[in-house]
């Protein structure tokens, strides 16, 4: 039973289930109508979200980006079933893609990594993930976030993750009004939002006085909150309104304050209870005459559940409390409806029942000594106090040398509980979850009014047509193609026949009438290779096959600070000297080649023979056009390269000549005609841009040998075609590297280089069992002070959890 008080009469009506949606029972066609339209819409357009957790808040060129990516679906954040294949992106700061693999989603989850190369230049970098099936709501539900990276070759700090942009003299910021319901109408008493933001897309104090027509001032105002603040107006007929401003630096402004309408109805909620939510639904006199004794409709919409309360407008005040405990923690919107089923007035309010996960961390100590061993126990408690059996991923870092902006950090719960349904960038998101008192759920009302104006689209909802939806949930991977004569011409009904090159079925497909295979639902991982093989109708191969372009998903337009995190300069600066001593500590243990200047990937040709005689004569040369596009480099290598194996270490592949095994001596990799460290990873190197790559067994540098990369600018690559048969190594799933965590139990290790690791642990999949129990443990590094575990997850129901817990190491 849901009850709705009224403070002129009690609506008490029972709900009747269906799926996730429930129904007042009401005999009001329009109210009927309304709710299974938007069942309708719903259960067709069910959204998927997606959310990465990363092992830190930061990183250098050279490091390793490792994430546990989790996706959703529906508002109640259940993990999806709907895809099994996701997307994920790391754009560089030109807005290009500089790597891309793709995941295969098991229930919604999946992890992977992205390696960093030390030529890598210092910026915003930014990481996106997305399923095609997401392609439908356009890129909102695509996961954006911009990662800062620094680089310790010139110590810089990219001026665009750090807050000390300044505005530029002259200009103002922007400043907006947001009337509460989006209705501002002559004689109500309305509240408006505002929000001011700078140039450098960050809030900023404003304050000011509101003025009419004839200057009269009417009331003032003042931000309260990363530029957000509120004010009352009483708007007279006849009359406008303008708001003169005033900065923190003095500079002045003036802004008009939306017209008011002279008839109409509005919607205001007092959201500041903690049980309850008071709603008003206030007519003017103009409208009220006019409309008197009609039914309006009142739905609220949270969590997949649609209540509705049926009004009678027959007061020019009407006042309804909705218990919150009934609704789902997160964003509700409440819709008014007229006679008709027009929607008139809309207003975000944020729940927060605190019906989240309970997560119980806790160590067998609270003070370690260095490199001794850590035992984290977690135990899940949902909210009606039993186990909890969920999927989890734990992060565990030296607080020292990642320093964060706490209130400013992405989460698991900001971001599928907030950020991911609102419209723009919402600064210091964490914040509204980690601040609990009633200052800040006035703050987070801000929010809802001033960036809870996204579209909800009752247009579309309510409209009779069936449009197709445009992108449908990828299952598995595809190959696909055309096959055509020597003549150009396409083969129809020809056989294509996909045989891979290890153990496995052989597939078989017709092509169609423009000569057109496709292979669908495959899985195979990014070392897959096959052979295509085509015969015409009469079982001749005077075919040509050519392999089609995947297609891309575009690039999301970047903002100036979308999902950004504020990293200060000294945040930065001790990051990358740590990272700096980290490197010099295995340069002086032999473990890492010498640094040397950045290395420029330009669109300047290089001289491919200069290169070779610096280091003397090659023993072999592939070019570019040999190497398959897409995947690991180190991979598209293994068995080109005479006499050079790729040998796993540390979560990469380090080259080295046969002719030294057993022994790993790691051959000297020279990138652009630079010297890379001895563990660089080449995977990092996009195999669509390589030029040529030379081997040098007896190099006059090294005797463990020379391995030359030639890169070229941009993707040169072009359709391969082939008669008869094409072998082909197509982009596969992404198997994510291993981190890698020493292990102090052995006594001589402790004489080695000193650990200066940022990240000390990192596991992308934590289960706790059908007792809500799982268990950890690893060892710490030389750092001391505080280190930090960050848990996040879901549990099977949906329900979502995060703890941060704490210890010292001395």
């Amino acid at each position: 039973m849901k009850n709705i008080i009224s403070t002129r009469q009690i609506f008490t009506f029972s709900l009747c289930l269906c799926c996730l949606w429930s129904y007042a029972q009401t005999n009001n066609v329009i109210s009927q109508n309304i709710i299974s339209k938007l069942q309708a819409f719903s259960t067709v357009h069910i959204a998927e979200k997606a959310y990465l957790q990363f092992d830190k808040s930061l990183y250098a060129a050279g490091d390793t980006i490792y994430f546990k990516a989790y996706v959703a679906m529906g508002e109640r954040h259940e993990l999806s079933t709907i895809s099994n294949v996701l997307h994920v992106d790391l754009i560089n700061t030109g807005n290009k893609i500089d790597q891309t693999i793709k995941l295969q989603l098991d229930s919604g989850l999946a992890w992977g990594d992205f390696a960093l190369p030390d030529s890598l230049p210092a910026g915003n970098y930014r990481i996106t993930a997305y399923t095609r099936w997401m392609r439908n709501d356009s890129t909102n539900n695509f996961f954006d976030r911009i990662i800062p990276v620094g680089s310790i070759k010139n110590a810089a700090i990219p001026e665009s993750i750090s807050k000390q942009a300044v505005q530029k003299s002259g200009s103002h910021a922007d400043v907006r009004f947001l009337p509460e319901g989006g209705s501002f109408i002559t004689d109500i008493r309305s509240k408006v939002a505002f929000k001011a933001v700078g140039a450098d897309g960050w809030g900023v104090n404003v304050k000011g006085v509101v003025v009419d027509n004839t200057g009269k001032e009417v009331t003032s105002f003042s931000s309260v909150h990363l530029g957000m603040g509120y004010f009352y107006l009483d708007p007279e007929e006849g009359k406008s309104y303008k708001a003169r401003l005033t900065y923190a630096d003095g500079t002045q402004n003036i802004v008009d304050i939306p017209k008011p309408d002279t008839t109409g109805v509005a919607l205001a909620i007092d959201n500041d209870s903690i049980p309850k939510a008071s709603v008003s639904i206030i007519a003017n006199k103009a409208y009220y005459h006019e409309n008197k004794g009609k039914n309006y409709l009142l739905v609220i919409y949270s969590g997949g559940e649609a209540t509705t309360v049926t009004c009678k407008l027959d007061s020019a005040i009407t006042s309804i409390f909705i218990l919150k405990r009934k609704l789902h923690t997160g964003i509700a919107t409440v819709t008014l409806f007229s006679a008709t089923g027009e929607p008139l007035c809309e207003r975000l309010i944020y729940v927060q029942n605190y019906d989240q996960l309970t997560l119980n961390v806790n160590s067998d100590k609270g003070t370690y000594s260095k490199r001794e061993k850590v035992n984290i126990k977690l135990s899940a408690i949902n909210r009606a106090g039993g186990p909890a059996k969920g999927h989890f991923s734990v992060a565990v870092t030296d607080e020292n040398k990642v320093p964060l902006d706490e209130v400013g950090e992405n989460t698991i719960l900001s971001d599928l509980l907030l950020t991911s349904d609102l419209k723009g960038y919402v600064e210091q998101p964490n914040y509204y979850f980690t601040d609990t008192s009633a200052n800040a759920a006035k703050n987070l009302d801000l929010l809802m009014l001033t960036q809870g104006y996204r579209h909800f689209t009752w247009k579309q909802v309510l409209d009779n047509t069936n449009t197709p939806l445009a992108y449908q949930p990828e299952k598995a991977l595809e190959i696909s193609g055309t096959v055509k004569n020597l003549f150009d011409k396409p083969i129809a009904g020809g056989t294509i026949d996909l045989i891979p090159s290890k153990a496995g079925q052989l597939l078989s497909s017709i092509t169609d009438d423009k000569g057109v295979f496709r292979f669908s639902n495959l899985i195979y991982n990014d070392t897959a290779h096959f052979v295509l093989s085509a015969v015409n109708a009469k079982g001749k191969n005077s075919t040509k096959i050519t392999l089609l372009k995947e297609i891309r998903e575009p690039v999301i337009p970047a903002t100036q600070l979308q999902n950004a995190q504020s990293v200060s300069d000294t945040g930065m600066t001790a990051y990358l000297e740590n990272t700096k001593n980290s490197r010099n500590e295995l340069v002086n243990y032999g473990l890492k080649g010498k640094q040397l200047k950045e290395v420029k990937i330009t669109a300047k040709k290089i001289d491919l023979f200069t290169i070779s005689k610096n280091y003397g004569i090659a023993d072999q040369v592939i070019s570019g056009d040999q190497i398959e596009y897409g995947g690991q480099l180190a991979v598209r290598l293994m068995g080109k390269l005479h006499g050079v194996n790729f040998v796993p270490s540390g979560g990469i592949f380090i080259p080295v000549l046969s002719r030294n095994a057993p022994f790993i001596v790691p051959m000297v990799i020279i990138v652009n005609d630079e010297e890379m460290p001895s563990d660089f990873d080449i995977s990092s190197i996009n195999t669509g841009s390589i030029e040529k790559v030379e081997i040098m067994k007896n190099a006059t540098v090294s005797e463990a040998g020379v391995l030359i990369i030639t890169t070229t600018f941009g993707l040169q690559a072009k359709d391969i075609a082939s008669v008869g048969i094409l072998p082909i190594t197509p982009m596969g799933f992404y198997k994510a590297r291993e981190f890698y965590s020493p292990k102090y139990d052995n006594t001589t290790l402790k004489t080695q280089q000193r650990d200066l690791r940022s990240t000390i642990y990192w596991k992308p999949e934590l289960l706790t069992d059908k007792d809500g129990n799982a268990s950890f443990d690893f060892y710490n590094a030389d750092g001391t002070g505080t280190y930090r575990v960050v848990i996040e997850g879901i549990d099977d129901k949906g329900n979502l959890g995060r703890q941060v817990y704490r210890y010292r190491v001395e």
